[in-house]
């Protein structure tokens, strides 16, 4: 179906075959990456950025806060992907910071120009 093929965020660099891309991707928690892109839920369907857009990647550790501005707090992983030059940038958000490694390691072997930072420090709530 044409109307839910994965559309590309950064227009720059568009995959000849997403959908076909996709099917092969492994999954991350709530997102997929491929040797070529990384897929994300988006409305009405899936977006992805391709590796060959990215200008830098990084993974910081942070915390969600559970119960507003003040309380108990999530350790989570972000892992910031700019492209387009670094003019704009995409978080995803992983609940565990191996996974954000895992896919932090995809991008860099796929890509390996790319300045890639890791955050070395562990996991904790902040």
């Amino acid at each position: 179906m044409a109307m839910f093929t994965p559309k590309p965020l950064a227009q720059s660099c568009p995959l000849e075959d997403p959908a076909g891309d996709y099917k092969t991707a492994r999954r991350a928690e709530q997102f997929r990456f491929s040797s070529r892109a990384i897929y994300f839920p988006a409305f009405p369907g899936t977006k992805y950025l391709a590796y060959q857009a990215l200008s830098k990647a990084l993974t910081r550790n942070t915390s969600l806060s559970l119960t507003g501005c003040c309380g108990k707090a999530l350790p989570v992983t972000r892992l910031r992907l700019y492209y387009d030059g670094g003019e704009f940038y995409q978080d995803f958000t992983f609940e565990k910071q191996a996974v954000a490694n895992q896919v932090l390691d995809a991008i860099a072997a796929a890509y390996p120009e790319l300045p890639v930072q890791r955050e070395e420090r562990p996991q904790s709530a902040i």
